[in-house]
Parts: structure tokens; C-alpha cells; sequence
């Protein structure tokens, strides 16, 4: 089947999402879960291997609870299913969410694109890239790696400082990252997102 309904896949994308949060309050939600995890048979991106971000937010602008996959490694609706679930219980920055404050949740998907890997000859080139594409970025050194959806450009526009805040956040540093940058593996990538109150979806 053609998937040429964007907002029904996407709304088919946040079911999933609620549900999965929601039998774990409750196991009568789980006839739900399945049900809508039969609908993405329907989607063919939704069977494809990729990655996602699912985000709760507490009245739209509170940050509460995010958790990611960078590298696609399960169909998407598995990702979104397990991702939306550990968000809300398993996130390490956040107590968990509790039932009352469903009432109040807003939920955001983010699908990344595959991973893009290119090598640049110096840290000029990759902010030139930068400027003009202004894509996801993964930088890695070792073990140490981190990245920047998309999205962050609006709060960072600045290709030098998102690069830098990107460094840091990696748990390294611009003088250690320019010394070693023949080593310093970069990915960059594009994105879709869509959200909702949870009580809509």
C-alpha cells in the first residue's frame, strides 16, 4: 500500500505513542496497543527501519521527559512504541510520570532520516556545511559522542556556537575536538516531527 496520507500516519504514529504510555497505568489499554500497532502494517514508513525522539512536555513548553534513538535498529513504530514508554518511565532526569499529569501532556515525535556519514578536511568546511544546510549533526571521538536535532538551530542559529554547545555536550572540548578532528567521525541527518496534546490523539 502507497503511503500517501502524512497526517494519518502520523496520527497513527502518536496512537502508539499515547497507548503505550497509557497500559502502563492500566492493562485494558493494551487491546489499543495492539490495535494500533496492526494499523502501521497500513504505513509502509512505519515498517522501515528508523530512529525517533519521543518528547513530553508538560503545558507544551515544560520539558518532562525525552527519550532517543540516534541509529535505526527496529521498525519505526517498535521504536516509537519503546521510546514513548521509556520517556515516561524511564527517563533518568525525570521522576516518572504519573497518572494525573496526563491530563496536562504534550507529546512530540521526531523521526530522523538515516545517518548520513561525511568526512570533512577541516572544522572550516564543516561549519561552511553547516551554514548552508543546517541539518541533525552526530559527532563521535572515541566514546564519546552527542547530538543536535534539527530543531536546536532555532536556539543556537549560529553555526559556531551550535558546533561548540555540540562539543560540550559530548563531554569534550573545542581544543581537544580540533586536535583529533581526522579522527572525529560526522553524521548529520533531516527530520519530521509532529505533536499533539495528548488528550487529542
Amino acid at each position: 500500500m502507497i503511503d500517501n496520507n502524512l497526517q494519518q500516519r502520523q496520527k497513527v504514529a502518536l496512537k502508539i505513542a499515547k497507548y503505550s504510555i497509557l497500559e502502563e497505568f492500566d492493562k485494558i489499554y493494551s487491546k489499543d496497543v495492539q490495535y494500533r500497532l496492526n494499523q502501521a502494517n497500513n504505513y509502509p514508513q512505519l515498517l522501515q527501519q528508523r530512529a525517533s525522539f519521543v518528547t513530553l512536555k508538560i503545558w507544551w513548553k515544560d520539558l518532562r521527559w525525552c527519550i532517543w534513538s540516534i541509529v535505526a535498529t527496529r521498525p519505526l513504530y517498535e521504536d516509537i512504541y519503546i521510546n514513548a514508554k521509556n520517556a515516561a518511565f524511564s527517563d533518568p532526569r525525570f521522576s516518572p510520570l504519573e497518572q494525573q499529569e496526563v491530563k496536562n501532556l504534550f507529546l512530540e515525535i521526531t523521526v530522523l532520516s538515516p545517518l548520513k556519514s561525511i568526512k570533512f578536511n577541516s572544522v572550516s568546511e564543516l561549519l561552511k556545511y553547516l551554514a548552508e544546510n543546517k541539518p541533525g549533526l552526530v559527532i563521535k571521538l572515541d566514546w564519546y559522542s552527542a547530538t543536535f536535532l534539527p530543531s536546536v538551530w532555532n536556539e543556537l542559529p549560529d553555526p559556531e556556537q551550535f558546533l561548540v554547545h555540540l562539543i560540550y555536550k559530548a563531554g569534550l572540548t573545542p581544543e581537544i575536538f580540533v586536535q583529533n578532528f581526522d579522527k572525529v567521525e560526522i553524521f548529520v541527518y533531516t527530520w519530521e516531527e509532529f505533536w499533539d496534546w495528548f488528550s487529542n490523539i
